[in-house]
Order: structure tokens, then C-alpha cells, then sequence
């Protein structure tokens, strides 16, 4: 078995996750209608700014010709990310 940093499993020789990996799993995660209300966005917006963001976790199946069926679990740096260059480009006013 592969593990994410292309190890196999049972080689100790390198850890499984980094630290920034590790850091990612203890932080706080968002779903999309959480941005989406402390933005004043729509969520459909927030899957576009989020759908090809490094960092973002999609669970579930994509299906060829048919629906695609996935929750999108956004960390907390990711979206902090997100936010500052959409503030600087002006996509997002500011908010109290």
C-alpha cells in the first residue's frame, strides 16, 4: 500500500504525513456553507474560488455522464489563504 508521501506501507524509513500535513488534519475545517455565510457569498461562488485550491479535501465519487457527488472540506489556513488574495484583488469587500 502507498501512503501520501509515496512510502509503502511497513517502510519506516520516512514518516507517513509532514508536519504541515499534520498541521492541516488538527486544524479546523470548513463545508462550504460556512464561507459562503461569513463572505456574503453563494456557495456556488465558493466551490469556484475553492475548486482547484491546493489543500481542499473532496470526499465521494465523479462519475463520467452523470452527477457528481462530493463534500468539499475546506482547512482553515486554505481558506485564510483564499481570503487574503481575494481581498487584495478586490473580489470580496471588507467585512466587519
Amino acid at each position: 500500500m502507498i501512503l501520501g508521501n509515496g512510502a509503502r506501507k511497513g517502510d519506516r524509513s520516512q514518516p507517513a504525513f509532514t508536519v504541515t500535513q499534520l498541521a492541516t488534519l488538527n486544524e479546523c475545517h470548513y463545508a462550504v456553507s460556512e464561507p459562503a455565510k461569513m463572505w456574503r457569498l453563494s456557495p456556488a461562488t465558493i466551490r469556484r474560488l475553492f475548486q482547484q485550491e491546493a489543500g481542499v479535501l473532496r470526499f465521494g465519487k465523479e462519475k463520467r455522464g452523470h452527477y457528481r457527488a462530493y463534500v468539499t472540506s475546506i482547512p482553515e489556513s486554505v481558506a485564510e489563504r483564499v481570503y487574503r488574495r481575494c481581498m487584495r484583488s478586490g473580489l470580496v469587500s471588507k467585512l466587519d
